[in-house]
């Protein structure tokens, strides 16, 4: 399928694991794995205000869920 063929920019929802020890800084590359797929990416995290702009954070909220933008292959919805 085409969606599976391509690579482009693709927003993640993203929480911290709590046996993680440390916090998420943006831009440190993460391995990925998406469907079938493992690759490295540099995710530039964020939060979704109220007027729905994307605000750029520098480290991973502690206990709440951020977005995530990376480049990579894509994949449908609800598949990673």
């Amino acid at each position: 399928a085409a969606a599976e063929a391509g690579v482009g920019h693709m927003r993640l929802r993203l929480k911290r694991h709590r046996w993680f020890p440390k916090t998420l800084k943006n831009r440190d590359p993460l391995i990925f794995s998406i469907g079938w797929r493992r690759f490295q990416s540099v995710p530039v995290y964020a939060t979704e205000d109220a007027n729905g702009r994307l605000r750029a954070l520098k480290y991973t909220p502690e206990h709440m869920h951020c977005s995530a933008i990376i480049w990579g292959a894509l994949a449908p919805p609800n598949t990673g």
